[in-house]
Parts: structure tokens; C-alpha cells; sequence
């Protein structure tokens, strides 16, 4: 389900027409043990008294007997075993507007002298208090503590962004209680029409969330993005209009997302047309919105702006086709003030969020920010949660930072982030109470039970040794101590076993610490005992060119810059020394003819990166003159990006190895990148051809 799999469709399609309420208890949540809610609660009594749910008799008002948030409460409580039965132990469920919290998304739950009752003036209210009732059983005595409980959250829009979910994503919403989130509902094709059963498909899947409350936004990236569509063009519209009318007739909402690559693909036409985007979107997105909500009052709208972050991150210029201010402002006087405007913060991962800044984004777009959160505000392990890794949303952001923000949706792409996401919920639900390490645990227990935090909180210190290599093998590696990298290797291996005996659900909420950490550690024991012919190779390129390219160009790895000897480069003639050179012999370069190309890949994270790339260029070529008079034009090439032309002209130089610094237009980049170096001639008596040494990409 979302990476359209036949089998993910097929299986979701199965279980909502013969099972409806299997998505509530997929995972079998929760599988903590503490019996208290989750997350932390504004105010709480526990006694020692326990009432007994061994059977119960359920009375409902102000929904009825059959509402999904009552029989959310009867397949978990079932499960646990209790038996619903007149004369069992009273459980009222009540939607009043009476109800003792007066706060939105408030609950409440009282439970002594035998009786339970869970009360709330809103729907949403009444799932939290119906989960945070399941939250609080005591399964191994079926029996609950008595219990007074007054609970709201203290940000009212928190979730995710969802993308690629499996079946069973409504259960992780509902159990860290997020009120919105955005959906994937599936990939269209090319003509932009789902069939019948992808759209049941999406209808269910947008009720589910609906059912309980949950405000759903659909993303709507396959038609503002890919491709990117015209805005000038009437068919455009039409197409829009009908695809935002289809998500509000079933309760829905939309989410449209041009952030990151559409904006640098901004269509002819629409140049044209408009001129730039900043004359163009905020309007457009503007009347879409307004002719769909004439006909459906209750619809929403995100726009993901293509400058989501800020002021921290590149302005314009020569990363971007439009300067950032004059584009955000357009926000402010064109935008519908309805329309909430994503930001990730400061920067595209931001660490922190200070005062000014969150301020800075608010004036600008006339509206509170609803965050999109990149990060877990640590930059550990480059953005990758080993599973017990404490997120740091508290320490990081300003105290203020919840009341200045519209929303805060974290960035989910796989279930191994679902640690951070956990302890953001806990922080946005009531900060005061908000301890970092807590709240991890108690997220990673959620999903896993108990011990498995602890077994990763004691293997990563000593596997996060290797995250140096994240980048993969470098000459580093060979003076590492091979008894060590085994022992590193063989210890999280043993680790991830217990994590796997003790994993309610397989360790799926924790896998990172095996796909990323413990391959890592796995793969450097290997290549340090026996190193494959090809790192041997580009070791040996990497310590005899590497010298140089500090000295040259100041190459510092550690500042991010990515380092490609010409061994590493494909195409070219190789040559392993320089015949006619004497100041940089034996080191190695490609030689190139008319027509030739030399080329590599390198990824840029964060993406979009904070300032302009460059890619610097290190090579020369020989001109042979024996009459002092001779003159000949040094050789012109071009570079390409992705297969775009975005330079020309005299980049070797005579007789001497020198740099030369490329700027990397935005229009061409994306999160990994080719590059392509061809020499283009013209080719002259007494000339050789052009060599180069190295490449470097400088973010």
C-alpha cells in the first residue's frame, strides 16, 4: 500500500471489506507495560486500588452502540480478554458538551469505586481518552488502576507527512495520538486517473481517519510535481479542480507540494505567461482553493512553497531561478489567508528554532508556519535513528516555539523513524512535562515492548564509532584495528538478536539499527580483512591524489566535500603516471579526445543544500611550441549535470595543473547527481590532448 504493490492493495482491499476494524489492531498496540497514557498526560492521579475488566458492561452517550472510537475499545479490550457482559464491571463512554475538560482534543477519565468513565466534548477528545483508557490496562491482571485523569494537548495539529505506508498506519496515529497527518494514496498513472478500485481504495483509506476524527490531507505531489504541469493552461486547472473536488466529497483535504523540484522546472509557458512564479502561484493555488470550498465549506489546503525553509537556507541567486524574499511575500498578498504555508525551520533540516526566525517566516508569509520537521534536532548518525537515539525537539527549539506554530507534521518516510516521531508527539502534547529520553522509550516500547530500547541504548555507543564510514570505505579504514571492527560487528550482531527475541513486532520500528548501523560494521570487518579489488584501487588513487587536492584547493572532508581521484572517474583514457611531468608523478589521470567524457555521481543532504555547489575541476593540457611565437586557444569543454549542459568554456590549462571552480545551477540538481566533463576541441597541431587529475563537489 503506496509503493503499489499488487499484494499491499490486494491485502488492504481484503481486510476493510472482511474485516473493517483489523487496521485499529494490526500491531497490537499497545505493548508497553507501565499502564499510563501516551503520550504524557497534562494531569494524572494514579491509586493503588485496581477495578477489574475481566468483564465489563459497556454504556455509551452521545454516539451510538456501533461508532468506530466504541468498537476501537471492544477489539482491544477483547484481545485482552474481557468479556462484555451485563452486570460486569460499568464503563461509560460519553460525547457531551458537558464533559469536565473545556479544552479541544480534552479528556477525561475517572476511574474508582468500580466504575469507569471516559468523557470529552469532542470527537477527537473521545478517541484520546478512549486510547488513553486502552493505554492504561493492565493486561497480565486484566484490571485497571483507579485513576483521575484531565488531558489536552498543548498543540492542537501535530502528526506526519506519511509516504509509503503499509495498511496498518491508522494504529501507529491513533496510539501517539496525532491529529492530522498527510497520506499517500497512491501513484496515478501519466493520464492522471486512478481505477475504481484505487479509488476505493483511497475513500477508505481517508474514512479511516475521518471515522476518529483525524483531519487527512491528501498529497497531492504526482500533479504539482511530477510532471510538472503548466499553471497557465486551462487543461491544468480542470485537472486540479477535479482532483481536489474528489478529496473533499469523501472528507478530505489536500496537501499541494511543490517544494524541491518543481519550482526548476517552471514550464515556458508560464514564463510567458506570468513572467516568474512569484507572479503566478500564490494566485493560482488561491482560486483553486476558493472555487472548491463554494462547494465544500469544511475543505482545507496546505501549499508546500517551494522556499519551505528560511531565513537560514540559500535566498536565490544562483541556486535558485527567483529570489526567496519576493516569492514568500507573494504569500502574504495573494495566498488565501485559509491556506496554511509549510516550513521546515531555519534551514531544510533545521536543528533549532529560535524566536527570530519562527518570526521571520510569520511575517513574511502573513500566517503562522505549519512545520514540516526534517530533523530529530541532533544530526546523528547523518539524520538515521539507530532506535534508542534520544530526538532532541525540546532542548533544540525555543519555549515559544508551540504557540508561534500552526502545526508540526514530522517527516515519516519508514517505520525505523517512528522513534523520533513518538517523542516529537510527546513534546508537542504537553512540553512541560517533556522529558527526551522518557519519551523515546516509551514510543519504542509502544511498538516493541519492553527491554528492546534498552538492549540499543547499550549497543550504540559503540556501533555509532563506524558512522564515520557513512560515506562509504575511505583509506581510513586500513589503519583500523581488525580485532576491533570484528568485535563491533560480532556485538551488534548479537544485539540485534535480542532486539529480534524480545520485538513484539520484529524490531520494524528499530531497523535502521540493522540496515544502516550493523551492515555498516559488518561491511568495514570486511573490506578491512580482505578489501575488494575495486577499494583497492580507489584507496590507492584516493592517498596519492588527495595531497595535492589539500594543498590546492584546501579539500576538507570533514567540511563535506566529496573527493573523486580521476581512477574514480568513468570513461577517459586511465594513465597511471604523466610521462612528461615531473611535479606530480606517479599519480594518475584520464586523458580525454574530442568528444570524450568523464563523469561521476555525488549526493547532496541536506537537499536543497544551504549555498550554491561547486563542482572544481583540477587538469591541464600540453601545447608543444618550439618557436616562441606559436600560439594556440586552450581547449574548451563543457560540463553537464543529469544530462544539462550548465557550462562552457576554457577550462584546461598550459603546461599546469590548475583548478577550475563550477558553479552548479539549481535547475539541474537533484538529491543525487551525475556529472559529465567533456572536452569539446578544437584539436590543433603540437596540442595533446587535455588531462584531469581530480574532481572535487564542494557543497
Amino acid at each position: 500500500y503506496g509503493d503499489g504493490s499488487v499484494w499491499e492493495k490486494a491485502r488492504f482491499m481484503h481486510r476493510a471489506w472482511t474485516d473493517p476494524d483489523g487496521d485499529v489492531d494490526d500491531l497490537k498496540f499497545p505493548h508497553t507495560v507501565d499502564c499510563k497514557p501516551f503520550p504524557t498526560p497534562q494531569e494524572a492521579r494514579y491509586g493503588e486500588k485496581k477495578v477489574s475488566l475481566a468483564k465489563v458492561e459497556l454504556k455509551v452517550k452521545g454516539v451510538g452502540d456501533a461508532d468506530p472510537i466504541v468498537r476501537l475499545l471492544k477489539r482491544k479490550f477483547t484481545r485482552f480478554g474481557t468479556k462484555f457482559e451485563n452486570g460486569g464491571t460499568p464503563i461509560e463512554i460519553e460525547l457531551s458538551p458537558n464533559a469536565p475538560v473545556d479544552k479541544p482534543q480534552g479528556y477525561s477519565i475517572d476511574v474508582a469505586k468500580g466504575k469507569v468513565v471516559v468523557k470529552a466534548r469532542d470527537r477527537l477528545g473521545l478517541t484520546w481518552g478512549v486510547v488513553s483508557l486502552i493505554q492504561c490496562v493492565d493486561r497480565d491482571e486484566s484490571a485497571i488502576c483507579e485513576c483521575k485523569i484531565r488531558d489536552w494537548p498543548k498543540l492542537e495539529r501535530r502528526g506526519v507527512i506519511e509516504a509509503r505506508w503499509k495498511a496498518d498506519f491508522l494504529e501507529v496515529a491513533l496510539f501517539e495520538k496525532m491529529s492530522s497527518l498527510v497520506v499517500k494514496i497512491g501513484r496515478p498513472e501519466l493520464s492522471f486517473i486512478f481505477s475504481g478500485l484505487e479509488l476505493e481504495r483511497a475513500r477508505i483509506t481517508l474514512k479511516r481517519y475521518i471515522d476518529f476524527g483525524i483531519v487527512p490531507y491528501w498529497s497531492a505531489r504526482e500533479l504539482s510535481v511530477h510532471p510538472a504541469l503548466p499553471f497557465s493552461a486551462k487543461r491544468t486547472r480542470d485537472l486540479h479542480l477535479q482532483w481536489f473536488r474528489w478529496a473533499a466529497q469523501f472528507g478530505g483535504n489536500v496537501c499541494f507540494e511543490m517544494d524541491d523540484e518543481r519550482f526548476f522546472d517552471f514550464p515556458e509557458v508560464d514564463k510567458k505567461a506570468f513572467g516568474s512564479a512569484t507572479n503566478m502561484d500564490s494566485k493560482y493555488i488561491t482560486s483553486l482553493y476558493r472555487e472548491v470550498k463554494k462547494e465544500f465549506p469544511n475543505f482545507r489546503l496546505i501549499f508546500g512553497t517551494p522556499f519551505y525553509f528560511g531565513p537560514d537556507g540559500a535566498a536565490g541567486g544562483s541556486w535558485y531561478p527567483e529570489e526567496r524574499e519576493p516569492y514568500l511575500k507573494s504569500h502574504r498578498e495573494f495566498l488565501d489567508p485559509e491556506i496554511d504555508v509549510y516550513w521546515s525551520g531555519p534551514r531544510v533540516k533545521s536543528i533549532a528554532f529560535t524566536v527570530p526566525k519562527i518570526q521571520w517566516m510569520t511575517d513574511i508569509i502573513g500566517r503562522k508556519p505549519v512545520v514540516y520537521h526534517n530533523s530529530d534536532c541532533v544530526w546523528r548518525h547523518g539524520h538515521c535513528n539507530y532506535g534508542a537515539d534520544v530526538a532532541g525537539y525540546k532542548a533544540s527549539h525555543c519555549p515559544e516555539t508551540l504557540d508561534m506554530i500552526g502545526g508540526l507534521y514530522v517527516n515519516m518516510t519508514h517505520y525505523p523513524e517512528a522513534p523520533k516521531v513518538g517523542t516529537a508527539m510527546d513534546w508537542c502534547w504537553n512540553p512541560d512535562a517533556h522529558d527526551a529520553e522518557v519519551a523515546t522509550r516509551r514510543a519504542v516500547e509502544q511498538f516493541e515492548g519492553p527491554g528492546v530500547f534498552e538492549v540499543l541504548a547499550a549497543a550504540i555507543p559503540q556501533i555509532s564509532y563506524l558512522d564515520k564510514y557513512i560515506g562509504g570505505a575511505r583509506s581510513e579504514l586500513f589503519t583500523e584495528d581488525q580485532a576491533m571492527l570484528d568485535k563491533i560487528a560480532a556485538d551488534g550482531e548479537d544485539a540485534w538478536k535480542r532486539v529480534r527475541a524480545l520485538a513484539k513486532n520484529g524490531g520494524m520500528s528499530v531497523a535502521a539499527f540493522k540496515s544502516a548501523a550493523l551492515h555498516r560494521a559488518k561491511q568495514m570487518a570486511s573490506f578491512r580483512r580482505d578489501p575488494p579489488k575495486w577499494l583497492k584501487e580507489r584507496i590507492e588513487a584516493e592517498n596519492s591524489n588527495k595531497s595535492y587536492a589539500k594543498e590546492e584547493i584546501g579539500f576538507d572532508a570533514e567540511k563535506g566535500d566529496q573527493f573523486f581521484p580521476a581512477s574514480m572517474l568513468q570513461g577517459g583514457r586511465w594513465h597511471g603516471r604523466i610521462k612528461d611531468s615531473t611535479d606530480r608523478a606517479p599519480c594518475g589521470v584520464k586523458e580525454l579526445k574530442i568528444g570524450d567524457t568523464v563523469s561521476g555521481k555525488f549526493t547532496l543532504e541536506p537537499f536543497p543544500p544551504e549555498q550554491t555547489p561547486k563542482l572544481i575541476v583540477t587538469c591541464m593540457a600540453f601545447v608543444e611550441a618550439w618557436d616562441k611565437d606559436f600560439k594556440v586557444d586552450m581547449p574548451d569543454a563543457e560540463v553537464e549535470i543529469n544530462g544539462k549542459v550548465v557550462w562552457r568554456g576554457k577550462m584546461f590549462a598550459d603546461g599546469l595543473f590548475k583548478p577550475c571552480e563550477i558553479d552548479l545551477p539549481v535547475v539541474s540538481l537533484t538529491r543525487t547527481s551525475t556529472f559529465a566533463i567533456r572536452w569539446t576541441g578544437p584539436e590543433v597541431e603540437h596540442q595533446r590532448r587535455p588531462m584531469i587529475h581530480y574532481v572535487v563537489l564542494r557543497k
